[in-house]
């Protein structure tokens, strides 16, 4: 049996979100359309996404959270909210997954790339600043693998040149910046709850904050077709139950982008206990750094003073030029022969094939290259014990000794 700490064991993420007395699964009404409870009765406002949102915002310390089905579906509403439109320019970290992208590419804008900062791994004001152009209307800032980007900085900048933020928050929710927790910076804060991430909702889910009224007003329009519930009526069936209207002058989604009742519940369960699990991601974290970090050639992930990591992902780095080895003879040796199997996270968006046919060059963003060249991430989960955090310790030092002498070809013990 492989030692690879199994991804398996994120099951137990799951368990351990449900109270011992159930009632994280106590169903109470649907959460788009119409509600499952009479008219007048005193629960048909305590829903499971309410308490959920009210929950999160004060988590937050936001005015306003909304529930939606998922990280990538919140940047879809947030480019519908911030009215970005054809020969618009919006400006995006270089390493970051396509889905942070493909709602400026379905409105028509132009996605431009920011270099990374080759110590955090993440954009700063200085690399957004070299991008920003007459047409730019936006920042999506996104706080790779749990860390915090630098957003003083950043929100001044945006505030000089008159442009919108979002905080593509999908790996970094609990994480702080300068005691604050990320999300409430920007116009718009996008957060993820699939199954990998710091909490999950049953698969999917997520949620959008913010401190603007209008867009917390419309949020729920946008997530379904732009139902309009009448609210004063003298007959409650007159004109009809509801109204659809254009969300900033555009046609409505046709697709329900809402989070389901049993997702809410499991939500609140998991969002009580997100800060001793990201606290158990850190003592992860904590032992890998002291295990690897003084190996030649190892970079581990610094923290600055003024933030604290969710730890979503651990990313190494592998700068092996001394020995003639590359990342791909790290990872090779570490999952062949050891069985601890890495992925590098994200290939610049810019290099697959849809940005390739719309002209974007290869080679764009030195810096994010040179640190995709060199990087991979290891298995991260609240869940792994101690053993198997050790486990994956002793391979990377026996791996670089190994690439040290020369030897880079793995005993083939797993395929």
């Amino acid at each position: 049996m492989s030692g690879y700490p199994r991804r398996g064991v994120e099951t137990t993420t799951f368990e351990s979100a449900l109270s011992r007395d159930g009632t994280a699964l106590r169903a109470g009404g649907g959460t788009s359309g119409y509600r499952s409870h009479a008219v007048g009765h005193p629960d048909a406002r305590q829903l499971p996404e309410k308490f959920l949102q009210h929950e999160f915002a004060d988590y937050l310390s936001t005015k306003y959270a909304l529930g939606v089905s998922s990280c990538t579906s919140a940047l879809e509403i947030a480019t519908q909210l911030l009215e970005i439109e054809e020969g618009d320019e919006v400006i995006v970290p270089a390493i970051t997954f396509i889905a942070t992208t493909i709602p400026l590419l379905w409105v028509g804008a132009k996605v431009v790339f920011a270099d990374l900062d080759p110590d955090t791994l993440l954009v700063t004001a200085k690399t957004i600043a070299e991008k920003i152009t007459d047409k730019t209307k936006a920042i999506y800032v996104v706080h790779m693998y749990g860390l915090p980007c630098d957003m003083d900085p950043i929100m001044n900048l945006a505030s000089q040149h008159g442009l919108k933020v979002v905080e593509d928050c999908a790996h970094s929710l609990g994480a702080e910046y300068k005691g604050n927790k990320l999300g409430a910076f920007g116009d718009i804060g996008c957060f993820s709850f699939h199954t990998v991430k710091n909490i999950t909702t049953l698969g999917e889910g997520g949620m959008m904050v913010t401190n603007n009224k209008e867009f917390a007003d419309l949020i729920p329009l946008s997530r379904w077709v732009s139902m309009d519930m009448y609210t004063e009526q003298e007959h409650y069936w007159l004109p009809f139950f509801y109204d659809i209207k254009r969300v900033k002058n555009r046609i409505p989604y046709n697709f329900c982008i809402c989070m389901g009742e049993v997702q809410a519940n499991v939500g609140r369960a998991q969002l009580k206990k997100v800060d001793w699990m990201n606290r158990r991601r850190n003592a992860i974290a904590a032992r890998m750094n002291e295990g690897i970090q003084h190996l030649e050639g190892i970079r581990t992930h610094p923290v600055p003073d003024d933030r604290t990591h969710a730890y979503h992902l651990y990313p190494v780095l592998f700068d092996g030029k001394s020995c003639g080895a590359d990342i791909n003879d790290f990872m090779g040796m570490l999952y062949y022969e050891f069985g601890n199997k890495t992925a590098p996270h994200y290939l610049p968006p810019y290099q697959f094939q849809i940005f390739q046919e719309m002209g974007y060059p290869t080679h764009l963003c030195p810096r994010a290259e040179t640190i995709f060249s060199q990087l991979t991430n290891m298995p991260m989960n609240l869940a792994l014990p101690d053993e198997q955090v050790d486990y994956m310790i002793d391979p990377i030092g026996k791996t670089v000794q190994k690439l040290k002498r020369g030897d880079k070809e793995p005993v083939r013990n797993y395929k």
